[in-house]
């Protein structure tokens, strides 16, 4: 692969509080120098030139329409596979490099993060967990991942790793987009999650947990899953934060994954925005790690609207531009254990985001994305095909 060299820019790294000026050079997929020049040049002068971004949960199977249940239903297998090879390629372009999916039908799933890796079609690097487990009825079901009971659950864990996942995605509570079921209440008890969680672990497989209601979250921990996945304390009576169980969290290393979208923006002005906003300050108070993600996919959430999400979140709990540009760079690489991605430094996988402005001062910058570098290969530039 050619040398290739970034010049004319202002560099940050993922880490540090500022960006400065510098030049990046590539080879073979990862970056081998900054600050040196050499080979190709692509001149981005006055460009910021970060991390490429991360989003931590994502449904390319869906469409982000409110028709979302008549599309999925009526997708022949192929017609869902370019779907999801279209969605994933809107974010690309938007600059997110790597993605996590976290509830797709198994088999399609695995054939488009294998699609994505080969170059066969463009696209993000994908972590999938295939269909989801869940209950008889319980939520994401149409994606055929039901189990009932600790032995049910154990072969179902066996055989998404058979299939090939990443990573295991377990129902914990209801969700809202499926009808019949009840975000309030646990779906699994603390036995069958932590089934779950022993099976997977043994296969080196770590287990997301989707939780909306208090009692499945504090099952969940319980359990000692890895990631609490919407983690929003929802009660009978509105938002029922339990501490306990986020001390508890922090205590075990469990990561939030909070799906702060832009369709929060939508959100009537009843109070609800600033009471999510409270469970959020109160999470990072309890020093629980968080990482940035979206559910993109699901009703009003567009696969390429990480950013918005982010200043979403950066409003929210009260953070600057810059730590939470880190929730999605370099914090989201090491809660995901990819050690070779998330910062721009020698020896690291050239996942890269070059920008018009500097998202430091205003994460706006990162809806103004100039060109796209997927593993030293130049994916997307605008105006060029």
């Amino acid at each position: 692969m050619a040398t290739l060299t970034l010049r004319g820019i202002n560099v940050w790294d993922g880490l540090r509080g500022a960006a400065v000026e510098s030049t990046v050079t590539m080879e073979d997929g990862h970056v081998t120098a900054l600050g040196a020049a050499g080979g190709a040049d692509f001149d981005f002068s006055g460009c910021t030139v970060i991390p490429g971004l991360i989003d931590g949960h994502a449904h390319l199977c869906f469409n982000a329409g409110t028709d979302w249940r008549a599309v999925y239903d009526s997708d022949t297998a192929g017609r869902m596979l370019l779907r999801m090879a279209w969605a994933g390629r809107s974010m690309l372009e938007a600059g997110i490099t790597t993605v996590r999916d976290l509830g797709a039908p198994t088999t399609l799933a695995v054939e488009i993060r294998d699609a994505f890796r080969s170059g066969l079609v463009p696209g993000p690097d994908l972590l999938v967990s295939g269909a989801p487990i869940t209950t008889t009825g319980g939520h994401c079901h149409f994606m055929g991942g039901e189990a009932d009971g600790e032995l049910e659950i154990r072969k179902a864990v066996r055989n998404r790793v058979k299939a090939g996942v990443d990573c295991i995605k377990i129902m914990a509570t209801g969700g809202n987009m499926t009808r019949g079921t009840n975000t309030l209440a646990a779906q699994f008890t603390v036995d069958e999650l932590g089934a779950c969680v022993d099976e997977a672990h043994r296969l080196r497989k770590k287990v997301a947990a989707h939780c909306h209601g208090t009692p499945g979250i504090v099952n969940a921990v319980a359990a000692g899953v890895d990631f609490l996945e919407h983690c929003s304390f929802n009660g009978p009576a509105g938002i029922d934060y339990d501490p306990e169980s986020m001390a508890d969290a922090a205590r075990k290393g469990i990561v939030v994954s909070p799906t702060v979208s832009v369709g929060y923006r939508r959100w009537p002005d009843d109070g609800r925005r600033r009471r999510r906003g409270e469970v959020l300050q109160n999470i990072f108070a309890a020093n629980v790690p968080v990482l940035m993600s979206t559910d993109c996919g699901i009703p009003g959430v567009p696969h390429a609207a990480l950013a918005g999400g982010m200043d979403v979140l950066r409003e929210l709990a009260g953070l600057s531009p810059v730590d939470t540009l880190k929730l999605a760079t370099s914090r989201a690489a090491e809660l995901l254990g990819l050690t070779d991605r998330g910062v721009i430094a020698e020896g690291q996988r050239a996942d890269l985001l070059v920008l018009d402005g500097n998202p430091l001062a205003e994460l706006s910058a990162l809806e103004r994305v100039r060109a796209v570098f997927k593993a030293g290969q130049l994916v997307y530039e605008r105006g060029r095909t």
